[in-house]
């Protein structure tokens, strides 16, 4: 008399929270629907949340460490967390720890063992005693030697942020999805806003007009590129 979905000896159960809002969801006062990720066995598996659903438990594997990612409407900027083989039997995953725990599952693509023995606390310490902005870290440098058993405290290299000007977007009120990110007006008779941003995808949201400012930014290249579109759609 068991399930598929029961607890067997190799996994246990882990409940997995979101804070109680994202900053748009306020905005909106409508919830979002996420969608989790994490690491099982060398490969990623998927759960979607329903709008609204700020709590989840999974059966994750008791001998390696599980790294969870929730991506906000499927596509946004990530919450993220971690568990270890002898840790606790919940997270809570943060906006803070969101782009590490990407980057660390993004490793697997490289080696399908590269997370199971990561000291998870140890490694966000030190990355946090090196920046607040985990978008600032050299994610190629982190994935290399995590890839390559050779994580260490200068596996952590953080770069500097790019200095972005916005002058052809929309006058109006504009909230960054990260706290990180802030918020900027812009007017017409203005040059516009200067904002200093960390690697990859950046969005902007003109809640008003419903429009998306999406910056995409490559540190490593020193360049950005910017678009507009509508939403984002819940």
């Amino acid at each position: 008399m068991t399930s598929c979905s029961a607890e067997t000896l190799s996994q246990r159960k882990v409940t997995v929270l979101l804070p109680p809002r994202h900053r748009w969801e306020t905005m909106q006062n409508q919830n979002f629907w996420n969608t989790l990720v994490w690491n099982e066995g060398g490969k990623l598996r998927q759960r979607h949340l329903p709008a609204g659903q700020k709590r989840a438990t999974v059966l994750v594997n008791r001998a390696e460490t599980v790294v969870f990612c929730a991506y906000p409407l499927g596509v946004f900027a990530p919450l993220g967390g971690a568990v270890l083989p002898t840790g606790t039997s919940a997270v809570l995953l943060t906006e803070r720890e969101g782009m590490l725990c990407h980057y660390l599952q993004e490793s697997l693509k490289l080696n399908a063992e590269a997370l199971e023995r990561v000291n998870y606390p140890q490694l966000l310490q030190e990355a946090r005693s090196k920046t607040d902005d985990m978008t600032l870290i050299d994610h190629g440098r982190l994935q290399k030697d995590l890839v390559n058993g050779e994580l260490s405290a200068s596996s952590i290299q953080v770069r500097p942020p790019l200095q972005v000007e916005v002058t052809t977007a929309p006058q109006g009120y504009w909230v960054g999805e990260r706290e990180l990110d802030g918020s900027f007006w812009l007017y017409w008779e203005h040059e516009g806003a200067a904002l200093t941003l960390g690697d990859g995808l950046h969005c902007f949201w003109n809640r008003e007009d419903s429009l998306l400012l999406r910056i995409f930014v490559d540190l490593e290249g020193e360049a950005s590129f910017i678009s507009l579109q509508n939403g984002p759609l819940w």
